[in-house]
C-alpha cells in the first residue's frame, strides 16, 4: 500500500449496481490531479493524520506508529503500540483478524497542545480503548496518555471494528464503533442468532442496542483533562434510562472512515454490507452504503439495509422466516438486548447519497 498525495475514492462499476440519489456533479478532469509515491512497503497502514509542520502520521495495525518527513523523505518509526490483533474462538483456535492499532487523529489544536489521538484493541483486556498522547517531535510522551473512552468487546469472532475519527468545527470528536458480531452462520444476511450462548451472532445486541457503543458513530467533547462531556444534540439525551448519551447515530454494521463536511456540519462515511449474493425469504441481498447524516439517527442495521429494505424476524434453532421488520416502527426483543426495546424510526433514505451491490 502507498501513501500518496492525493487520496481517491473509487467504485468498480462492472457486475455491481449503483443508486445514486439527488444530483451527481461534473466530475474534475483527470489532468488536474497528479499522483507521487511517497513511501511504501508498509505493514497493513490504517489511517493518517496531518500536522502543522507538514508531517504525515499513520499507523499499522500490528501498533506501529510512524511518520513521514517531507523535508528528509523519509520513514521513521515514532512508537509500538501494544494491542490485540487476534481471536479465539470457543474451541480454542486462535486466528489473525481485524483488531489492532485502529484509528488516528491529530487534535485540531495540534500546534499549540500536540495531542494526538489512537484507538485500539487492549493487548489484554476485551475492549477498545481510545486514548490521547503528547506527541513531541518524533518522540510520544508516554506519560502523558489519557484513556478517554473504552468499548468493551468479544474476542471469539471477528469482525469489524471501526476506529475512523473526524472533529467538525467546534471541537467534537466523532468516532466509529463497529459492530463487534461474526456474520459466520447467517448465509450473509442479517445475524439475529438469539440462541443461548449465540450471542456474538446477535447484531441486535450491539448495531440495534441502544445501551451498547458498538455498531455506532459517536460523538463526544473531549476535555483537556481527558474527561469528555456530551455535546447537546446527540440522539439521546444524557440521562435517558438504557441509552447511552454519546451515541449521535447507531443501527451501523462497520462504519470505516467519517468526514464531515466543512460547509454544511454533514457527516458522511462508508458502511461495508453483508455477503448474500441474492434476494431470498431471509432478506435482501447485501449492499454497501455511502451515508449522510444531518444530524443523530438510526440507520437500521441488523433489521434494514440500503434504502429500508427490511429483513424478516428469523428463528435459527426451528430455520423458520417470520414478519418483516417495519423501519417506521422498529422494536429489538432479543434476549441480548440491554437498551430500549422500541427504537427510533429507521433514517428515511433522502439522507442516504448511494447505496450499492
Amino acid at each position: 500500500m502507498k501513501i500518496q498525495t492525493m487520496i481517491t475514492l473509487g467504485f468498480m462499476v462492472a457486475g455491481m449496481t449503483l443508486h445514486v440519489q439527488g444530483q451527481s456533479g461534473k466530475l474534475p478532469e483527470e489532468n488536474r490531479f497528479t499522483k507521487t509515491v511517497l513511501a511504501e512497503k508498509f505493514d497493513e497502514p490504517m489511517e493518517m493524520t496531518f500536522l502543522n509542520d507538514g508531517r504525515i502520521l499513520f499507523i499499522e495495525r500490528k501498533g506501529g506508529l510512524k511518520a513521514y518527513n517531507p523535508k528528509t523523505k523519509e520513514v521513521s518509526l515514532i512508537a509500538t503500540i501494544p494491542v490485540n490483533t487476534k481471536y479465539t474462538n470457543r474451541e480454542g483456535q486462535v486466528r489473525e483478524a481485524e483488531e489492532g492499532l485502529m484509528g488516528l487523529i491529530a487534535d485540531p489544536e495540534y500546534a499549540r497542545n500536540h495531542w494526538i489521538y489512537m484507538y485500539y484493541a487492549d493487548p489484554t483486556e476485551k475492549k477498545h480503548v481510545l486514548a490521547r498522547w503528547e506527541l513531541k517531535g518524533e518522540e510520544l510522551i508516554e506519560s502523558s496518555k489519557k484513556i478517554i473512552l473504552e468499548v468493551g468487546t468479544q474476542r471469539e469472532e471477528c469482525c469489524h471494528t471501526g476506529g475512523g475519527m473526524t472533529f467538525d468545527k467546534v471541537g467534537n470528536l466523532y468516532l466509529t464503533v463497529g459492530n463487534n458480531t461474526s456474520n459466520s452462520n447467517s448465509d450473509g444476511y442479517a445475524p439475529l442468532d438469539e440462541r443461548e450462548g449465540q450471542s456474538s451472532w446477535d447484531d441486535q445486541r450491539g448495531a440495534s442496542n441502544t445501551n451498547d457503543l458498538r455498531g455506532k458513530i459517536l460523538r463526544i467533547k473531549p476535555n483537556a483533562d481527558g474527561t469528555y462531556a456530551i455535546p447537546k444534540g446527540n440522539l439521546f439525551p444524557e440521562g435517558t434510562p438504557k441509552t447511552r448519551p454519546e451515541i449521535y447515530t447507531m443501527g451501523h454494521r462497520n462504519p470505516w472512515r467519517p468526514t464531515i463536511d466543512s460547509k454544511t456540519g454533514y457527516l458522511y462515511w462508508g458502511e461495508v454490507g453483508p455477503d448474500a449474493s441474492d434476494d431470498s425469504d431471509r432478506g435482501p441481498r447485501g449492499y454497501d452504503e455511502f451515508n449522510q447524516a444531518k444530524g443523530p439517527g438510526y440507520f437500521g442495521w441488523p433489521y434494514f439495509i440500503g434504502d429500508n429494505k427490511a429483513y424478516p424476524h428469523y428463528d435459527f434453532a426451528a430455520k423458520k422466516t417470520g414478519e418483516k421488520n417495519n423501519p417506521e416502527r422498529p422494536v429489538n426483543h432479543s434476549p441480548n438486548n440491554t437498551g430500549l426495546t422500541e427504537l427510533p424510526p429507521a433514517q428515511s433514505y433522502d439522507l442516504v447519497s448511494l447505496w450499492y451491490f
